[in-house]
């Protein structure tokens, strides 16, 4: 490849122009390089947006944490799901005025548990999902990350809380990376 630049600069120094052929060949190499480029730029900022999903995920188990050590429950009161004001499962920062009166995030915020009222997936709204089981005592945290690894595909379908069935959310809602609090 240098014997071939040092050619093509020798060649321009002695006629000052270049050849259709070799301006092809510059514009050909150009092109190559822009598509690695973007290409793998694509790629840095997937994998941004899921180190991203992660830290949010942790930001809120630290807080509901925090919640389970004054309340002895992680059913946020008042914050989302269905008819039960205790439920606080389903979208974490959803709020329709119906099922989601105020959003999990809201509940925590108001609690002091978290900074933000607002946590959200950077691609997809709603996109992290929260479910409740075992009377209180098990969360599973959920969201959709775009490069994901086999064992956070296995993670999410057999060991949350919700995973899969009818409602699951690896099997309706397609997630797949999920935290718990539940040892396995």
């Amino acid at each position: 490849m240098d014997k071939y630049l040092s050619k093509l600069v020798e060649s321009f120094r002695r006629n000052n122009s270049f050849t259709l052929i070799e301006m092809l060949i510059v514009i050909s190499l150009i092109g190559i390089l822009t598509t690695m480029s973007i290409a793998s730029y694509s790629h840095v900022m997937k994998n941004s947006r899921d180190a991203k999903r992660k830290a949010d995920l942790r930001k809120v188990k630290i807080a509901l944490e925090q919640y389970y050590a004054d309340h002895g429950t992680y059913r946020v009161d008042g914050g989302a799901g269905w008819s039960d004001p205790k439920c606080g499962c389903g979208w974490l920062s959803r709020v329709d005025g119906g099922y989601y009166r105020k959003s999990v995030i809201q509940a925590l915020h108001d609690e002091g548990f978290l900074n933000e009222t607002v946590i959200e997936d950077p691609r997809q709204n709603p996109g992290y999902m929260i479910y409740i089981c075992e009377g209180g005592k098990v969360y599973s945290l959920s969201s959709t990350l775009e490069n994901p690894t086999q064992q956070d595909i296995e993670f999410a379908r057999n060991h949350t809380c919700n995973g899969n069935g009818s409602n699951g959310t690896v099997t309706k809602y397609g997630k797949n990376y999920a935290i718990t609090n539940k040892e396995y």
